[in-house]
């Protein structure tokens, strides 16, 4: 282990202490809604954070030279690695009112501060992960002059393909290398697979996409801008929600597209009848993408149910912290996934060459840290379960929907996640954990994250919003615990610790 997550960071501190670190500190709950919020103490110490979330510094740097250029003179600019990218941005918004300029290997659009489009555009970064990386950014710095890269990375010209060959034997025995293509975050490998399933299904004209489980917020928001009016979404948010499939495929089988699932669900990480579900698209010609990110493809080995494994390389694969990546993987004997694949390769965001050369470094230890973090979380599991104070864990293995997940999975294969709630004052024990807080899963340090504030901050202040959540089964107030490397006494210490203060 090279860095730890336990102990107090700052807010705004950069975990790992690097460039291009995905994780930054948000230590208090007031720094949580000062973050969700805008406000500008806040902003102003973070000088980087979650790549899709917050807008890194090169990435700022370059807009400040790019500024200066007549044409995009104070606008608010975006980078696109390709003009496909932008095209594919401005139509899906209806942007009219922009200034481009394309510069060798990107294109920058320029849009009014403060605009609506301009807030449109940035939250389609987010949710379609579609930017230039950290790293792409520092290079274009670098040629321009205007830095020095001082991260050491390996060269390898075969780095992509040691990613393939892990991630593919991952999935398991009927998944090669060639079956895995990579994208620049989960969150564009999911977009180019969508987009492309959509053009499928639109020939077909089925119109009905089916989401099982509360599913991660990029994803719900992808499927909802990307849908067109006559297209519909039914959401199957709960265990109880999920026995109603079979009557849904009765009443609307030649009429549903597909269905999206995450096996387990981010964050309650329930699990659906993966078997039950992959007869039913069969039997209807829909298309079944399924995430297993929460436990890792490694654990959940769904490629033999799905047309399309949709997975983020930033969580276990990155387990350093230092890389935002994805992929898509599609099983050879699915027709339907092949034909999405042709697609979406012409979609998706390729990552930039020393994003793919850094991953590589950490992918040797894919495995291991896996294998490691499934045996800590089961003790850490045993102990919230058994304390006073905790009123609800979620994992993989849980009562409600626990079966499922261990047909595919098996045993003891939970991965590095478990969600849960305190019976006690919330922000007294999240202010009082010594412990790294901040976005993100699946890294050598453990960190925990109050899910609901920051990927739905905006229905805790709703009523209508709250209602939303609590009929998911959601509290507002469900921490996200991502079990890393330390001692899991440690760990268990740390929470202990914290839940005597609320």
């Amino acid at each position: 282990m090279k860095v730890s997550g336990l102990g107090h960071f700052p807010l705004g501190t950069p975990v790992p202490n690097k460039e291009h670190a995905v994780c930054v500190s948000l230590p208090t709950l007031e720094d949580v809604v000062g973050y969700e919020e805008k406000r500008p103490d806040t902003l102003q110490r973070l000088t980087s954070g979650y790549p899709r979330f917050v807008r890194h510094r090169k990435i700022k740097q370059l807009a400040d030279f790019w500024n200066q250029t007549p044409s995009l003179h104070n606008k608010d600019l975006f980078f696109f690695p390709k003009t496909r990218d932008w095209d594919f941005a401005s139509k899906t918004l209806r942007i009219t009112d922009a200034s481009t300029e394309e510069v060798e290997d990107y294109l920058i659009a320029g849009l009014e501060p403060d605009s609506e489009e301009s807030s449109q555009l940035h939250k389609f970064f987010q949710h379609a992960g579609c930017g230039l990386s950290s790293r792409h950014a520092e290079k274009i710095l670098e040629s321009l002059g205007l830095t020095v890269m001082s991260e050491a990375i390996t060269p390898n010209l075969h780095a992509e393909r040691e990613i393939k060959n892990v991630i593919s034997k991952a999935h398991g025995p009927q998944i090669d290398a060639d079956d895995v293509i990579i994208a620049s975050s989960g969150a564009n490998a999911f977009t180019s697979v969508f987009r492309s399933a959509l053009e499928i299904s639109r020939i077909k004209q089925k119109k009905i996409w089916i989401r099982i489980g509360w599913l991660y917020l990029d994803t719900l928001e992808i499927m909802n801008l990307l849908r067109a009016p006559r297209e519909q979404i039914i959401d199957l948010h709960t265990p109880e929600e999920y026995e109603t499939l079979e009557e849904i495929f009765l009443a609307h089988g030649s009429n549903i597209a597909g269905v999206v699932t995450e096996f387990p669900s981010n964050p309650l990480l329930h699990s659906c009848n993966l078997e039950k579900l992959r007869d039913l698209t069969i039997r209807h010609d829909s298309i079944l993408i399924a995430d297993p990110t929460m436990a890792s493809p490694k654990n959940a080995k769904v490629s033999r149910y799905a047309d399309v494994v949709i997975n983020s390389l930033t969580k276990y694969a990155n387990w350093e912290g230092d890389v935002m990546m994805g992929s898509a993987v599609f099983p050879k004997n699915s027709l339907i996934g092949l034909e999405i694949k042709q697609k979406a390769e012409e979609y998706l965001n390729k990552p930039f060459s020393r994003d793919i050369e850094r991953m590589a470094e950490q992918i040797p230890f894919y495995n291991n840290f896996i294998d490691r973090t499934n045996q800590s979380q089961e003790e850490v599991v045993n102990f919230l379960e058994s304390h006073p104070k905790i009123k609800k864990v979620f994992w993989a293995y849980q009562q409600s929907t626990g079966a499922n997940y261990e047909r595919i999975a098996g045993c003891h294969k939970p991965g590095c996640v478990v969600s849960f709630e305190i019976d006690g004052n919330f922000k007294d024990f999240y202010d009082n954990l010594d412990m790294l807080k901040s976005p993100s899963f699946g890294t050598e340090f453990s960190l925990c994250c109050p899910y609901i504030y920051l990927a739905h901050y905006q229905l805790i202040g709703k009523a209508s919003g709250r209602k939303t959540l609590s009929k998911a089964g959601l509290s507002p107030e469900l921490l996200r615990l991502s079990i890393g490397l330390e001692s899991t006494e440690e760990i268990k210490q740390k929470i202990a610790s914290a839940l005597l203060k609320c």
